[in-house]
Parts: C-alpha cells; sequence; structure tokens
C-alpha cells in the first residue's frame, strides 16, 4: 500500500465520483473543517474503496459474482460499484442492519442476506460462501478498497494545503489507514488522529494494548466488529497513526444533532465520531487547522425520531 496506489486509484475514480465537499464548522472553532463523505455517492465514504476494488478486478473475477459482508456502508457502495460494472452482487448483512442501508442495496439491484445479530456471524458465513464460489471484497483489509479511501486525504490537502492536523473515524481501519498513508507521505507534519466509539473500540484496543468490549447495541453500528487477524490496515495504522482516541454514546448523539442543527446535514453515528471528538474537547480545540471526516450519513428514520426527541 503506497501513495502510488492512492494517486493510481484517483486516476480510477475520477469519471465517477467528483471531490466530496470541505465545508467550515466555525461553532466546532475556527479553522476546522468537516470533510463531507456523507454527500458522495450513496451517502458514505464505501464508494471510494469498493468502486476501486471492483474497477481493479479481472473481468474473469467480476464474472464469479461479488460477495461481501458488511453492517450498512460498505454493502450500498459494492451494490453500487457492481451496478457500474455490470456484476452481481450478494451482501451478507447482520439482522440488526438498519432498513436504510438494507434498501440502499436492494435498490441497485444486488442481494441483500440478513444473517447473524451482528457483523462477525454475517462476515463469518459471507467468507464461508466465497470459499464456494464468488470473489471477496473485504470492508476494510484489501489493499485497492484502502487505496480508494485515501483519496480522501489526497483530497484535503489539495483542498485545504495549510490542514495541520485530520480526524478520522475507525472501525477497521480501511478509510484511516488510506488516509494516513496519503496525508502522512505528502506531509509527515500533518497529525493523524482515529476516533473508536467506545461501543466498538477494536482498533483503540490494538493501539493502546487495550481490551475493551464490542457493545453492539449502538449508535455506531457502521463502526461494529473486530478487525480480522493479520488485516494490513493494523500494519499502517499503527506505522502512520499519531493516536486513537474514544467517544461515548452521547456524545455521538450530541455529535449528531449539531451536524443537523448547525450544519444541515444528516449523519450516522460512526460518522459523527470525529465531530465528537471536538465538541467534548476529546480532541483539543487548540487553534491548528483540522479536517474532520464525516464519514456517512446513512440513518434510518427511527433512529432520527429518537435522536431528537
Amino acid at each position: 500500500m503506497t501513495l502510488g496506489d492512492i494517486i493510481r486509484a484517483g486516476h480510477l475514480l475520477a469519471p465517477h465520483l467528483p471531490p466530496t465537499p470541505l465545508e467550515a464548522a466555525p461553532e466546532l472553532g475556527e479553522r476546522i473543517w468537516l470533510k463531507l463523505e456523507n454527500s458522495n455517492k450513496t451517502h458514505s465514504f464505501k464508494i471510494r474503496g469498493a468502486l476501486n476494488a471492483i474497477l481493479s478486478l479481472s473481468p474473469e473475477e467480476r464474472s464469479r459474482g461479488i460477495i461481501a459482508a458488511s453492517s450498512g456502508n460498505h454493502a450500498g457502495a459494492v451494490a453500487y460499484a457492481a451496478y457500474l460494472t455490470g456484476a452481481s452482487a450478494q451482501i451478507l448483512m447482520p439482522k440488526t442492519t438498519p432498513k436504510k442501508k438494507v434498501n440502499n442495496v436492494k435498490r441497485f439491484g444486488a442481494e441483500a442476506v440478513l444473517f447473524g445479530d451482528n457483523y462477525d456471524e454475517a462476515e463469518a458465513e459471507a467468507l464461508r460462501r466465497v470459499r464456494a464460489s464468488g470473489t471477496w471484497i473485504s470492508p476494510y483489509n484489501d489493499a485497492r478498497v484502502i487505496a480508494g479511501a485515501g483519496t480522501i486525504g489526497v483530497e484535503i490537502l489539495q483542498q485545504l494545503p495549510s490542514v495541520e492536523r485530520v480526524i478520522v473515524p475507525v472501525s477497521g481501519g480501511g478509510l484511516i489507514a488510506g488516509v494516513a498513508v496519503a496525508v502522512k507521505e505528502l506531509n509527515p507534519d500533518i497529525e493523524v488522529i482515529g476516533v473508536n466509539a467506545e461501543s466498538a473500540p477494536a482498533m483503540y484496543n490494538a493501539f493502546h494494548d487495550r481490551k475493551l468490549p464490542q457493545v453492539w447495541d449502538t449508535l455506531a453500528d457502521a463502526l461494529s466488529g473486530e478487525i480480522e487477524e493479520g488485516s494490513i490496515t493494523l500494519t499502517l495504522c499503527l506505522r502512520y497513526l499519531d493516536d486513537m482516541i474514544l467517544v461515548a454514546e452521547e456524545q455521538m448523539a450530541r455529535a449528531m444533532r449539531f451536524m443537523l442543527e448547525m450544519q444541515g446535514w444528516v449523519v450516522e453515528g460512526g460518522g459523527a465520531v470525529a465531530a465528537a471528538a471536538l465538541m467534548h474537547d476529546v480532541a483539543p480545540r487548540d487553534g491548528r487547522e483540522t479536517a474532520v471526516v464525516v464519514s456517512g450519513g446513512n440513518v434510518d428514520l427511527a433512529v432520527l425520531r429518537r435522536l431528537l426527541c
């Protein structure tokens, strides 16, 4: 995984995905900017990695059919990428997946298979099916997926050359691994901080040698799940990240309300963790030029109702 891989991914994605906006967030701080991946195709950063991976497949690999596992955003991204390339796709999703994310799969003609009570169970079933037939597209443990996500880092430096710090939501690490490689290779002085939800602390545990538990009932459903043993994201994150921090459930909820009320954007819990870290001074508001990645905006209406009541 190199900067060259990310630059190549940018060229491959350019005909399909315009750059996402970088928007000022003055209520968070004078020099704080939001990188709005919720405005992307399928309303998530995930389309970058999924599309780069599927465009990179050979015709024979695509003809076998795509299989993926996801709690939502990777699923919609794979479905859309398969639709663009004419491939069939089957996505394993936990039974608890929000309806909006299931519908994102179906609307592009892919098959949504609800299996298991959490992401880890859905992924295990997907990998079992791949062994029989199919081409696996991991949501994070794939250099092509990471390179696609890394194009966000390149865009941030193009849009905000004076950036001093980038704060990024983290699940399996595909997003932050790509962003960190791009940012650090272009300017090693820029600080890169990852944010886990307390309910989904897998990368925090790996970074700080902790054993905090997963909590599956969370606003951050997109971040839930353990990291695959031997994942290349672990190596990249341990090499490139400056820190990993945690935010609590109520802090995420407040950040989601802030994004809707003050910025005018619907943002899911996992997508709001980086903003939550700044709002609650888990990451200090110290005057540095800071880009905050807002990774996704797929929220069920029922969740929004509960949040706003």
